[in-house]
């Protein structure tokens, strides 16, 4: 009976101790984000989908509900735009390489545009631009938060939340105008430090309203195709 009490004695003891066993390091949020950041920087081709989950974005007439790109850095994208025109929903071609924007809407071929009808056209590619993009402002947030560990595209991911000025979310995509600060939360492998997802939330919709919009990351340096269309 003694020894029985003991041993269960001991069975508690090392629960109250979290079993004994080797217990998870702390995630530093800044560091993180500063690797998750060094990590894009190093990227030639990346390949990303954004969906709008809350609010509504409006560009060339059309409100924006997501979109599907392929980036070869530093600036060619082939992007399709899902668009909706009252309860019509049209996919919208976008591609940009060599400094030319070509578009492709429904029943009609490839147009080159140019001025301000390219410039208010999302350039998704900026999203991943070393310079101006997710590499230089992901590490500016402000009071980062480490939320745990959580599965993005199926790799084990640190999850990490900040706060950013609308000015930076403005520097990374200009379409997305923001009448206050943006909060965010970006999923960053574990293991390869690359981020593979990241939701904002903020008051960039149309008429400076609250929107949401999540963007997932993937295809890290594969092979994408992306030419110059005949216009």
């Amino acid at each position: 009976m003694r020894r029985a009490l003991s041993f269960i004695l001991a069975a508690l003891a090392l629960s109250a101790c979290g079993g004994g066993g080797p217990q998870p390091k702390a995630v530093d949020p800044a560091q993180a984000l500063r690797d998750g950041a060094a990590a894009m920087a190093k990227l030639n081709t990346v390949t990303a989908t954004l969906k709008f989950t809350k609010g509504a974005v409006t560009f060339q007439g059309f409100t924006l509900a997501g979109a599907k790109t392929s980036v070869r850095l530093p600036g060619d994208s082939d992007t399709t735009y899902t668009v909706k025109e009252q309860d019509l929903t049209l996919s919208i071609e976008v591609v940009i390489t060599g400094g030319h924007v070509f578009v492709h809407v429904p029943f009609s071929t490839f147009q080159e545009v140019t001025g301000p009808d390219a410039a208010a056209i999302p350039d998704l590619a900026k999203l991943f631009d070393p310079a101006t993009g997710l590499p230089a402002v992901i590490p500016a947030g402000e009071t980062p938060k480490y939320l745990g560990l959580d599965q993005a595209g199926g790799v084990s991911s640190y999850r990490v939340s900040a706060t950013y000025t609308a000015d930076q979310v403005h520097a990374m995509l200009p379409q997305l105008s923001s009448a206050g600060a943006v909060q965010a939360v970006i999923w960053i492998g574990a293991t390869d430090r690359l981020i593979r997802k990241a939701t904002l939330d903020g008051a960039f919709g149309d008429g400076g309203k609250e929107s949401s919009v999540e963007v997932d990351i993937a295809g890290f340096n594969s092979s994408v195709s992306i030419t110059s269309p005949s216009p």
